[in-house]
């Protein structure tokens, strides 16, 4: 089962699974601990069904990696030792946990147009290049159709 006590003494792995220095870590933990007695209220001594994830740290990593990896619900149910209703249920309540630490934080994406719009203005100028594939696409039968999708290559390098 993955944790943050394994995960923390290797900062390559750390920073490739959650983005995050283990500082970085250890400094949104304390939030998002926080952020996590206030919104499930839950008293883990008062006895109950035991977290499936029972360290804060380990809550924090599990949603971290889910959100920068996107792997399968079964897959990262099987890395963190628990079944694939059980990591959708766990993903549902961390994300909207982390979500109101960030937005506390004010790291929370700006969503609005606006919002964006202001930001991106205060932004330091980037160049920007987009990478495309070249697709084939059925030819037209008419002539005018055919002269339209010239793509001024002879063959196709298929």
């Amino acid at each position: 089962m993955l944790s943050y006590e394994d995960v923390k003494q290797k900062p390559k792995t750390l920073m490739a699974m959650t983005s995050l220095k283990a500082s970085e870590f250890e400094e949104l933990l304390v939030s998002f601990a926080a952020t996590w007695a206030e919104e499930t209220g839950r008293n883990l001594t008062k006895g109950g069904r035991p977290p499936i994830i029972a360290s804060m740290a380990d809550r924090l990593l599990f949603i971290l990696f889910y959100l920068k990896t996107y792997p399968l619900q079964e897959v990262i149910a099987h890395l963190f030792g628990m079944s694939q209703p059980q990591a959708n249920f766990t993903i549902h309540l961390l994300s909207r946990v982390l979500n109101k630490t960030l937005d506390a934080r004010g790291h929370k994406p700006a969503r609005l147009t606006e919002e964006m719009l202001s930001r991106l203005e205060q932004e330091a100028r980037q160049d920007l290049g987009i990478d495309g594939t070249e697709r084939r696409i059925n030819r037209p039968v008419n002539d005018l159709g055919q002269r339209i999708h010239y793509s001024g290559k002879k063959n196709a390098t298929l």
